[in-house]
């Protein structure tokens, strides 16, 4: 009896590992045999920028060409799909992401300038908040914007304090270059009017007495803080991620991108290998299914910059890291910060007004300064390219991108660094004289490109004045020079939506109706290249991803209308219907 029950416990513990073995070994299949027709198929490819069918086979296209060619392809297995004259094309990239920060965010309380437009309204949200928050819980509120939010003044400790007395209480601003705390917020992280702020540059501000007024500058004073609110929203993140990860595929998103992902150990990487690589893992297959990390199903491709001060045991052994699907390319550094709270850092001095005197506390004459020195910046830099990683560098004032390029000069004259397609980011103020000199060594731009929607008037009007806002983001010039760049949205500092990037950079109409750099505007069938194969290029892989062409993979999105044939100011209006990786659907509209 006892030999039996042995026997059957032995078959039932064999049955459990053999089922245990088949799940964490088994993944989902990239077989497909696909043929769509029937309406406007946009290739980006100069060749043949439009053809009648496209015929996609275990994930990649097979062929594309006229109807009657491509349908003598098909077999009893082949799938037709009628476009119903639709328009299909290549999958939108992000090219400059942060989707840490936006999982991180994702479902705190929104304060921001889209939603909110008085400044009663963001300060009763945030109240609402503390109400039903128990009391030493943190309270964390996104989107501070005294610009789109008229009439909104930064906050004291003191009256933070008396909003939330009992709960540590943070503000993060819609740049996400400052933040706000209340004295528990600081106390949490053991952070006094003692303590030495980190640079010049980034610090915590101090009152004449040697107070602290509660505000944060920049990333390396608002470390402590992340660190700590991370370790208390971390359960959330995973649920979070897969929740951003289809909002991108919403959007038409088949590649995204985070610069400067901040992590501490490797969980974050495990959870966005899990989520995106093109096969999974037998360890994250079992940490799926004893509910560590989320269900794997097709996703969007994931393309990763580490902060530039990574800790070691984030950096791969070698750049050819990862696989078609998920990959880390490099590294992320700020050179510069925000217009918005005066970090950018300029040849001529801010605008005066009530903005940036009041709203931002700007000295006279102030110009904003660089966060690291030229000379840490190359050794930095000759680091990184001799292991063979590429370089993203946050710069936005024409004087930070002017001392950039001659340090990128510099290392160029030490070893060619052509090949590494190294990245300047968001680039505001970039001088069109500067574009020869960055093309020769390769650079290549991401612009910030809705600065223009959403912030054009604060620009013109209080930040830079009429002549230096009719310069920004010249992405015409880099058209006329014949160098690829692409649009972003920096989300979460602006919503990815790539068609509404797009929308901007063909009109460069702010909200208010008003044109800013009228040369500068695009044309459809460029700016469509610029969210396509401009930023596959950016990212190594144009070979693969960008356009329709033979052996290339199937990413795709489905629209309503093409681009190239509706009125320029509805090009924000087109719809999403569907979008594709690898000839999976990831997304369909209901």
């Amino acid at each position: 009896m006892n030999k039996k029950i042995l026997l059957s416990v032995f078959v039932l513990l064999l049955l459990a590992a053999t089922s245990i073995c088949i799940y964490i070994f088994d993944d989902y299949s990239h077989r497909n045999n696909i043929i769509f027709y029937g309406g406007t198929i946009l290739t980006m490819d100069d060749k043949t920028p439009t053809v009648e069918a496209i015929f996609i086979k275990d994930g990649k296209i097979e062929a594309l060409g006229n109807q009657d060619q491509i349908f003598k392809l098909k077999t009893s297995k082949t799938e037709l799909i009628n476009l119903d004259g639709k328009t299909l094309m290549p999958g939108f990239f992000d090219a400059h992401g942060h989707n840490d920060l936006s999982s991180f965010l994702y479902g705190m309380t929104d304060i921001s300038g889209f939603n909110h437009k008085t400044p009663a309204a963001v300060w009763k949200v945030a109240a609402e908040k503390v109400k039903v928050t128990p009391s030493g819980e943190w309270i964390i509120c996104k989107g501070f914007d005294p610009i789109l939010t008229k009439g909104l003044h930064s906050p004291t400790i003191q009256f933070l304090d008396s909003l939330s007395p009992k709960n540590p209480l943070l503000l993060i601003s819609q740049s996400l270059h400052s933040f706000y705390g209340n004295s528990l917020a600081f106390k949490k992280v053991g952070i006094t009017n003692k303590t030495k702020d980190p640079t010049v540059s980034s610090y915590f501000e101090k009152d004449k007495d040697g107070n602290l007024t509660g505000l944060i500058a920049e990333q390396e004073a608002f470390e402590p803080f992340r660190v700590e609110i991370l370790e208390v929203f971390k359960k959330s993140l995973a649920e979070n991620a897969t929740n951003v990860m289809f909002e991108n595929a919403k959007a038409g998103v088949t590649s995204i991108s985070t610069l400067g992902l901040s992590a501490a150990n490797k969980n974050i990487l495990m959870l966005y290998e899990h989520l995106s690589a093109g096969t999974s893992k037998p360890l994250y297959k079992f940490l799926e299914l004893i509910g560590k990390l989320p269900e794997r199903k097709p996703n969007v491709r994931h393309f990763i910059y580490l902060r530039y001060d990574a800790p070691k045991i984030l950096i791969p052994e070698s750049v050819n890291n990862g696989d078609d699907f998920y990959k880390i390319l490099g590294f992320k550094y700020w050179y510069d910060g925000s217009p918005y709270i005066g970090s950018m850092y300029l040849k001529e001095p801010y605008l005066q007004s009530e903005l940036t005197e009041k709203g931002f506390h700007l000295p006279e004459f102030h110009r904003g300064e660089s966060l690291i020195k030229q000379e840490d910046l190359l050794s930095s830099f000759d680091f990184m390219q001799s292991k063979g990683f590429q370089i993203a560098i946050h710069a936005q004032g024409d004087n930070a991108i002017q001392e950039v390029v001659s340090v990128f000069e510099k290392l160029n004259k030490k070893y060619p660094i052509e090949k590494y397609r190294n990245r300047l980011e968001h680039c505001l103020l970039l001088p069109r004289e500067l574009m020869p000199q960055m093309k020769k060594l390769n650079l290549t731009s991401s612009f910030h490109i809705n600065h223009i929607l959403y912030y054009g008037d604060a620009l013109k009007n209080d930040i830079l004045g009429e002549s230096r806002s009719e310069k920004i983001l010249p992405i015409n010039s880099f058209v006329q020079q014949q160098q690829p760049f692409s649009l972003h949205s920096d989300q979460p500092m602006y919503q990815c939506i790539p068609l509404l990037l797009l929308n901007t950079a063909v009109n460069r109409t702010s909200e208010s109706g008003t044109v800013l750099g009228k040369e500068e505007k695009i044309s459809v069938q460029e700016g469509l290249k610029a969210l396509t194969i401009y930023a596959a290029w950016q990212f190594h892989c144009e070979d693969k991803l960008g356009s329709f062409v033979k052996n290339k993979y199937a990413d795709m999105v489905l629209l309503d209308k093409n681009p190239l044939l509706v009125n320029p100011d509805e090009i924000k209006n087109i719809n999403v219907l569907q979008t594709f990786v690898a000839g999976k659907s990831i997304f369909l509209k209901k």
